[in-house]
């Protein structure tokens, strides 16, 4: 053997490892000492979050609306002239207009006549129904007062919600 062929390389790399491979005698370039969450500044994308309303938590899911209600009445108690059919409905055979208010909120007919305060009830169902603010008393009053023109808005109110 030729005392050449038994020399060691001046750069010191086994002449049959592949020349891209990493050397384990070596310290690897100072590039790659970077760690991967330090990213470069111009590498490093921006992103905002803007948080608009914090989510709530309701006490009771089985609750749907608010106690209060969340709305007010689509027409005022003394609108009777915005819809006149059912103002000369209502004044004409209220009778009629309130049985047929009952089977409108899924009530029998005779409702009327059988339940004790069967107007101030369906008048109370209808405001929970709809989501509208109030409260019983207010409804006590409103078709004690003014029967004929709470019916009528009743009548509007239910028209207006689809039923």
């Amino acid at each position: 053997m030729d005392s050449k062929d038994n020399q060691v390389h001046p750069n010191s790399q086994d002449y049959n490892q592949h020349p891209n491979a990493p050397s384990y005698n070596q310290a690897p370039p100072s590039q790659s000492m970077q760690r991967y969450d330090q990213v470069p500044p111009q590498q490093q994308q921006q992103s905002t979050t803007v948080v608009i309303a914090q989510p709530q938590q309701h006490g009771n899911p089985l609750l749907l609306v608010d106690r209060h209600g969340i709305r007010d009445w689509s027409t005022g108690i003394f609108d009777c002239c915005s819809d006149v059919g059912n103002c000369l409905f209502t004044f004409c055979c209220c009778s009629c207009a309130m049985a047929s208010l009952a089977s409108r909120l899924g009530e029998c007919c005779c409702t009327m006549c059988c339940v004790p305060a069967a107007p101030i009830n369906m008048r109370t169902r209808i405001r929970t129904m709809g989501g509208i603010r109030g409260d019983m008393c207010n409804d006590c009053l409103t078709v004690s007062c003014c029967y004929m023109c709470a019916a009528c808005q009743q009548a509007r109110e239910l028209k207006n919600m689809g039923l």
